[in-house]
């Protein structure tokens, strides 16, 4: 009996297209959204947007335009946006799964790109860079604090990207199942190169083109703040030995510095420099604090890890077995 050919060794056969859906987190973007929907469906299975609570009509257009539409109760902010979709997500066993935001700043027609990596193997998140190439249309303010909050988070999450706050991103399987977002308001994206560096995922870069159609829905100096705030409390969580206990050092070895300048003055002249001891003091005394602050920190931040990852763990066991 002659072997029978595998179906992707028929001469001239279609191979399976891969399962691509995209996730569109969206508040009040009722201008755009019906054309990112529809753009974005002609490189995805499936299209799911999230409704953060708008009070306009994104989640009708959204819908209208052929998008499975998730409401949220209230505007809860971008972090619980994607939890959402990606729950969703996993039901339906994608190959790989687009984000991009709902406000038309990016280009579906880059969606092939950024989930290249994915599909190939490469990488289990990609996200997709609006400067890996010189592009004219990124205001210079925006290059310049984008640039400062990616350095941050690449300094403080062990991860190197050219664009840490990018939005539009592409997951593998394993990402999907591996991330967890608990940042409120703004920066998720940071949070999420915490969470990959934790996961051991591969990470890759796409580059993209932005249009900033919207102008300046936010403050830029007030959103930069506020995403610089959640890195910073990030660290505090996630880092407490560099964030508490490394100032802690550097403020101790300080103290003992000056205390020993204030006993060889003695020593030698026989006069205390009491401003100078007074500083020392404290120097030592907030360094110990911040050290043992930290390192308190950091087993309460391991066993608390360990118990969330009991818990995830029991519920997926649990909806497995109600399946």
């Amino acid at each position: 009996m002659m072997p029978i050919p595998d179906y992707d060794q028929i001469q001239g056969a279609p191979k399976p297209q891969p399962r691509v859906i995209a996730i569109i987190p969206a508040y009040n973007e009722a201008r755009f959204i019906a054309g990112v929907v529809l753009e974005t469906r002609r490189y995805v299975s499936e299209v799911i947007v999230v409704d953060d609570g708008s009070t306009d009509r994104t989640a009708q257009l959204a819908q209208a335009a052929g998008a499975t539409v998730i409401r949220q109760p209230r505007n809860m902010g971008k972090a619980e946006a994607l939890n959402a979709g990606f729950r969703a997500a996993r039901e339906l066993n994608p190959d790989v799964v687009v984000c991009l935001d709902g406000d038309a700043q990016h280009d579906p027609a880059d969606i092939p790109d950024v989930i290249a990596p994915v599909l190939e193997g490469g990488a289990d998140v990609v996200i997709g860079s609006r400067f890996l190439e010189k592009r004219s249309d990124i205001p210079g303010w925006r290059i310049v604090g984008q640039h400062t909050l990616t350095f941050v988070t690449n300094l403080t999450s062990g991860i190197k990207t050219t664009d840490s706050q990018s939005g539009f991103r592409a997951f593998s399987p394993l990402a999907l199942r591996a991330l967890r977002f608990h940042t409120g308001g703004l920066g998720v994206e940071s949070e999420m190169q915490f969470h990959i560096q934790k996961a051991g995922l591969k990470v890759a870069e796409a580059p993209i083109n932005v249009s900033y159609l919207d102008g300046n829905k936010r403050n830029p100096v007030v959103q930069g703040l506020q995403i610089l705030d959640s890195i910073v409390s990030l660290v505090a969580r996630r880092r407490p030995l560099l964030f508490f206990s490394m100032p802690g050092l550097i403020l101790a070895v300080a103290g003992l510095v000056m205390g020993v300048d204030v006993v060889l003055t003695m020593n030698k002249f026989g006069i205390l420099k009491t401003g100078t001891a007074i500083l020392s003091s404290i120097a030592i005394i907030g360094g110990l604090m911040l050290g043992v602050t930290g390192v308190l920190l950091h087993a309460l931040a391991g066993f608390v890890e360990r118990v969330r990852s009991e818990v995830d763990s029991a519920v997926a066991a649990r909806l497995e077995a109600l399946k």
